[in-house]
């Protein structure tokens, strides 16, 4: 069935709504991010192998590919554990569906979030939790 006009101002609609929401969360989070990155980044300190997981979902991987990459590069991990750590970045908001593959459902980070606490840069150690 072809889009109409009408279908097709509905679907802008809604982007513009959803990229204002999405501004004002990274507003919001900017605020606070000091805080909330030191709480987030005790939470991988606390958890083996939450950090390599994050650090492995682009968006692009299912679990079961995240587990492939992460076992190329030579860190031994299995499914249910992938699994796990996968379902804990979820809860605590790090990570998002993105899309269905060949494999399952792909992953990825949550924008937003990346972009404003940038916790991979801390996880790989290019800044240390004082900003600098």
């Amino acid at each position: 069935m072809p889009e109409t006009l009408e279908t097709a101002d509905e679907i802008k609609s809604i982007r513009f709504k959803i990229e204002a929401i999405e501004s004002t969360q990274e507003l919001l989070l900017r605020e606070r991010a000091p805080h909330i990155r030191r709480e987030i980044l005790e939470v991988f300190r606390r958890t083996p192998l939450l950090d390599v997981v994050y650090l492995a979902v682009n968006g692009q991987r299912s679990q079961a590919e995240i587990v492939d990459a992460l076992a190329a590069n030579g860190i031994a991990i299995s499914q249910p554990t992938v699994s796990r750590r996968m379902d804990r970045l979820e809860h605590e908001g790090l990570i998002e569906k993105a899309g269905l593959g060949p494999r399952g459902v792909l992953w990825a980070k949550k924008a937003v979030v990346e972009r404003t606490l940038r916790l991979s840069r801390y996880l790989l150690g290019g800044e240390k939790e004082d900003g600098s």
